[in-house]
């Protein structure tokens, strides 16, 4: 009975002593409750001490994904977003590996790429120029059907240049081929490039006259007869501008002067295309070279081609610069020896034996009605009466001389040449040189035997059969 009833006390003070006694919960004591959500703990569920907190759901609903910069990782949310139940909850923040989800909006293939803080992004950056590393796929043909397919290549031309020539300057646009080259031949002796048929390209320039013609000036259509000397064709493959006044500045230009001179061909060019595409095996020509009907610039560019075949060169004064002593007489030594101490090495530069520039030598300016020269083309009055220099190779088979053909021959014009010049108000300061190494008539007849040894070979061609 007595212990009955003290463990009746006993058990009374106990519930005393709770009541009265009990510890104040641990919040208020300043400690960390125990954790006790629904959702999964994980350990962003605070934010980092050296991280600033995400912005709440509210603020991410309130500015879009892309105004937060790629490089940037997002936070977690604050400990109060978990506390919340877990059908409230976001969705647990990305971490650095991990990339916001992009908007609707967003591409595809945008989605495919992982956002990277800013250092790992340089590293994971590709550099520029690899982006082509990887095998394409082959595109598709972008050219429409029925399109005028590109100009077959056809067979390349190897040139050859003979002793003591430069490289041969090809441009870029107009290679040389084999069947280019023959077409250009057959445009070069076709008279039907003339209004009335009658004048070729061969009847001022002869292959049978050292590409030129014996007389002092051409005749053109109707028998009308020009004021100036045809130049030969031999190495005009390297002048720096064609015509005697530099006009043109290719052989392409020049292959389209005479057509439209009233002098000459006095043809269109509309209609010289017209009359060739009616051809029907120029048509085919052409079509099989170029690509293309019978065009303007295609026409050109076949008559140059082929003129950049017609190149002289292997002369006795190659073969003497070569080592071969014998190669030039006594006199042409000694010639050579005048032409290059008395100053005319320095208008006629070898090897081409021209510097291609423009001087008054005063040569036809006593006429009545002086040609211009190179003073219609640039308009500018020191121009007045110049010429360009004309290549000396051949020379002694390209009779008469000078732009008016006023010298019927060699010692004629080396005549001229060797005193400077003929005086006028406009004659050039650079023959004062000549003129002052006072030439000899001995002198000037080595001269002429020296030029002779700038003949050599260069190619001699009969007509083609035409279409």
């Amino acid at each position: 009975m007595l212990q009955k009833t003290l463990s009746r006390w006993l058990v009374c003070l106990v519930a005393v002593a709770f009541l009265t006694g009990c510890p104040k919960p641990a919040t208020e004591r300043g400690q960390k409750p125990a954790a006790h959500t629904t959702g999964p703990a994980t350990a962003e569920a605070a934010p980092s001490a050296t991280q600033p907190a995400a912005p709440s759901t509210t603020e991410q609903a309130a500015q879009p994904s892309e105004a937060q910069p790629a490089e940037q990782p997002s936070q977690a949310a604050p400990s109060e977003e978990a506390a919340k139940p877990e059908a409230q909850q976001p969705a647990p923040a990305p971490t650095q590996q991990e990339a916001m989800p992009a908007p609707e909006t967003t591409p595809p293939a945008a989605e495919s790429q992982p956002a990277q803080p800013a250092a790992q992004q340089e590293s994971a950056e590709k550099p520029k120029g690899e982006a082509s590393s990887q095998p394409a796929e082959k595109p598709a043909d972008p050219q429409p059907a029925g399109a005028q397919r590109a100009a077959p290549q056809g067979t390349p031309y190897e040139v050859k240049v003979p002793l003591g020539l430069p490289p041969l300057p090809i441009p870029e646009d107009n290679p040389m081929t084999v069947e280019k080259i023959e077409l250009g031949k057959m445009l070069y002796f076709d008279k039907r490039v003339s209004a009335d048929g009658s004048v070729s390209c061969a009847t001022c320039h002869d292959p049978n006259m050292a590409w030129a013609e014996h007389t002092p000036t051409s005749k053109g259509i109707h028998g009308q007869v020009g004021t100036r000397n045809a130049p030969t064709v031999i190495n005009a493959a390297y002048a720096t501008s064609q015509f005697w006044d530099g006009r043109a500045k290719t052989l392409e230009e020049q292959a389209l002067g005479p057509v439209a001179n009233p002098i000459e061909m006095g043809h269109t060019i509309e209609g010289m295309v017209q009359s060739l595409d009616g051809i029907p095996q120029y048509k085919e020509l052409f079509q099989k070279v170029f690509g293309t009907g019978v065009t303007p610039e295609n026409f050109a560019k076949a008559i140059a081609a082929f003129e950049r075949t017609v190149l002289s060169g292997n002369s006795p004064y190659d073969r003497y610069r070569a080592g071969d002593e014998n190669a030039l007489t006594e006199a042409q030594k000694r010639g050579l020896k005048v032409f290059e101490e008395s100053g005319c090495a320095d208008c006629h530069t070898p090897p081409l034996f021209s510097s291609y520039e423009f001087y008054n030598a005063g040569v036809g300016m006593n006429k009545e009605k002086p040609d211009e020269g190179r003073k219609a083309v640039t308009g500018k009055d020191e121009d007045f009466g110049k010429f360009r220099v004309p290549s000396l190779r051949e020379v002694a088979n390209t009779a008469p001389y000078f732009h008016d053909g006023s010298a019927a021959t060699l010692e004629e014009a080396v005549a001229v040449m060797a005193a400077g010049g003929i005086d006028n108000p406009h004659r050039s300061e650079e023959f004062d040189t000549v003129r002052e190494a006072k030439i000899t008539p001995e002198q000037q007849k080595d001269l002429v035997e020296f030029l002779k040894a700038l003949s050599g070979e260069y190619p001699k061609i009969e007509p083609p059969q035409l279409p």
